[in-house]
């Protein structure tokens, strides 16, 4: 329990820091201006991506395709907290944090053989 309790907080700090002051504290609503919450979640999206091919370099680790549709989705979900929010930023990165540590965690419990179905159940559910 101590463990996941800290990798949430040092998640917190990494995804608040690194990644959400700039999606969406600062991409989001620029992009909001003159598109769709919908729209504007997935140009967020194509940003990060360029990212992708280091976040699975392991395949074993993320297999690609499910991975992809997943991050897809989690934007969108990011997205509608932050507007259903008014903007509140701290929600958006607690949940992105939880999302985070329910995959390190959960995933990482999974045996080898079920691990790409597990992947493609997430992506499924968020989508």
């Amino acid at each position: 329990m101590l463990l996941v309790a800290g990798n949430l907080a040092i998640t917190v700090v990494i995804v608040g820091v690194f990644e959400e002051l700039g999606w969406r504290g600062f991409l989001l609503p620029r992009l909001q201006w003159t598109r769709t919450a919908l729209v504007a979640a997935l140009l967020v999206t194509l940003v990060w991506l360029p990212r992708l091919p280091e976040l699975v370099s392991d395949r074993g680790e993320r297999p690609l395709a499910p991975f992809e549709i997943y991050i897809l989705a989690t934007s969108v979900i990011f997205t509608w907290v932050y507007n259903s929010t008014r903007g509140s930023l701290p929600i958006v990165i607690l949940f992105h944090a939880a999302s985070n540590s329910f995959t390190k965690f959960f995933l990482s419990e999974i045996q080898v053989h079920y691990y790409g179905i597990a992947w493609w159940t997430l992506a499924g559910l968020v989508r």
